[in-house]
């Protein structure tokens, strides 16, 4: 842990643990170096339709060895959840602590889809959510493809609204050009 994710307040809750909907009990617990195996199993078991809409090819072990090889939670925030020792999700939190979208920080948030509906999903945009606030970000965002509909309700549901839609903006990993929406969430009075 850097000294500047000390300091906006690193969760004092980590690891915990969080009781689903079916009884079952996850552990949510930051991203460590050693996860590589676990979370690149974890990336290829979603279905590939799905991840057609992730920014990268998580099925790539070199994919997962530079996020774990450049772990600075200072600006890239990965919390995982993991039940009986496999992980079943991962949530990102994006921020740079300098330049003009310093108070913006970005959430991304994969749930294996035999756990959606059990309230993981929510549970981890919680931890972000607190610890978005922890850190004095003012603006969460959101960037999502019209396809991804359990993200886009997921995120709904805590409060982000849609800002825009970007027309064919982005491509998925076929090379398909997708429409990218921006949804964003104050934390902040405006």
């Amino acid at each position: 842990m850097t000294q500047a994710a000390e300091r906006r307040g690193r969760p004092k809750t980590f690891p915990r643990r969080i009781a689903l909907k079916d009884g079952r009990v996850a552990t949510i617990r930051l991203m460590v170096k050693g996860d590589k195996d676990k979370l690149l199993r974890f990336f290829r078991g979603i279905p590939e339709e799905e991840r057609l809409f992730l920014r990268d090819d998580v099925t790539k072990p070199e994919t997962i060895e530079a996020w774990a090889r450049d772990l600075d939670y200072s600006q890239i925030l990965p919390i995982v959840a993991e039940i009986e020792g496999r992980i079943v999700a991962d949530a990102t939190l994006h921020h740079r602590p300098s330049g003009w979208m310093r108070h913006v920080a970005e959430v991304r948030i994969v749930v294996d889809p035999a756990l959606r509906g059990k309230g993981l999903g929510h549970a981890l945009l919680a931890e972000v959510l607190d610890i978005a606030r922890t850190w004095g970000m003012e603006i969460l965002v959101s960037e999502l493809t019209p396809e991804q509909k359990p993200a886009i309700k997921l995120v709904k549901s805590v409060g982000f609204k849609r800002e825009a839609t970007l027309r064919r903006h982005v491509k998925d990993l076929s090379g398909t050009p997708r429409d990218l929406l921006v949804l964003t969430r104050r934390l902040t009075e405006e």
